[in-house]
C-alpha cells in the first residue's frame, strides 16, 4: 500500500500519517503523533499540506483540532488534478511547438553491433529512393562480408536502381572495382594514397548517414536527420570532380 501511495505522488512521512488516519478514523495530531512516532509538529506540517490538496478533512471540536481521511475525497482530488493538469498540458504544447525552429528536424540514431548487424544496417541502401553518396572502404566490405553477401547486395542495388557515387582511397581493391562502375551502377572516384585512409564508410542517402566501422570492431550507427544528411551531402559534392 505504502508503494502504491508514493507512487501517487505521497512522501514516505505522508504516506505513514495518511495511512494511519485512514486506519485510526477521525483523530487530533496529538493520537497519530503516537501511532507514527512523530513529533505533533511534524504531524500538523504533514496535514496542512493533505489538506492543500484535498486528501483530508479538518474539523474543530472545541479547541482541538480533528483530521479525518475517507479514500474517496483522495480519488477525487486526484482525478480534478489529472483534469487539471491535461488542461494545462493541451494548452503549453502549441505554446511549445512555436518554440521550435521551423529549420530543424529531430534526430533518430540506430545503433547496429556485429558483422550481421553491420549487414543489416548497410542492406538499408538497397531500399533508398535517392542516391548514394558514399565515403567508401571496400576492402573491409568484401573482408567482413565475404563476396557472396556484396555480390548479392550488388545485385539487389542495381535491380532497385539504387545509383551509387563513391569516393575511396587509389588503391589496388577500388581500382579492381572501377573497372565494372557502369555494370554495377556505380562511379567511384580516387583521393590519393598520401591524403590518408577511410577506416569506415560513410553513406549518404535520403535524409541519411550510415557510419559503417568493420575495422577491428564491427558496428553501425544510421542518424536520420535532414540537416545531418544535408551538411555530409554537401562535403561530398566538394571532394567530387
Amino acid at each position: 500500500m505504502k508503494k502504491i501511495l508514493e507512487s501517487l505522488g505521497f512522501t514516505q512521512k505522508e504516506t505513514e500519517v495518511y495511512l494511519a488516519l485512514v486506519e485510526f478514523g477521525n483523530q487530533p495530531a496529538s493520537q497519530i503523533a503516537k501511532k507514527t512516532g512523530y513529533p505533533k509538529s511534524t504531524v500538523l506540517f504533514l496535514f496542512d499540506g493533505l489538506l492543500k490538496k484535498g486528501y483530508i478533512r479538518k474539523s474543530n471540536r472545541g479547541r482541538i483540532q480533528y483530521f479525518f481521511a475517507d479514500p474517496k475525497d483522495l480519488k477525487t482530488a486526484k482525478e480534478k488534478q489529472l483534469d487539471d493538469e491535461r488542461k494545462a498540458l493541451d494548452k503549453a504544447i502549441p505554446l511549445l511547438e512555436e518554440f521550435k525552429t521551423p529549420f530543424s528536424s529531430e534526430p533518430k540514431v540506430t545503433f547496429y553491433e556485429g558483422v550481421e548487424g553491420c549487414k543489416k544496417a548497410y542492406s538499408t541502401l538497397l531500399e533508398s529512393t535517392t542516391e548514394v553518396l558514399e565515403f567508401g572502404a571496400h576492402g573491409d566490405l568484401v573482408e567482413k562480408f565475404g563476396e557472396e553477401f556484396m555480390n548479392e547486395f550488388i545485385n539487389g542495388r542495381i535491380k532497385n536502381k539504387v545509383f551509387l557515387k563513391a569516393i575511396s582511397k587509389k588503391d589496388d581493391v577500388h581500382k579492381t572495382l572501377s573497372k565494372l562502375d557502369k555494370k554495377h551502377l556505380r562511379e567511384i572516384q580516387f583521393y590519393p594514397s598520401s591524403k590518408g585512409t577511410l577506416y569506415s564508410s560513410i553513406a549518404i542517402f535520403e535524409d541519411k548517414v550510415l557510419l559503417l566501422n568493420l575495422y577491428q570492431d564491427a558496428f553501425a550507427i544510421l542518424i536520420e536527420n535532414k540537416e545531418v544528411a544535408e551538411t555530409l551531402k554537401t562535403i561530398h559534392k566538394l571532394q567530387w570532380k
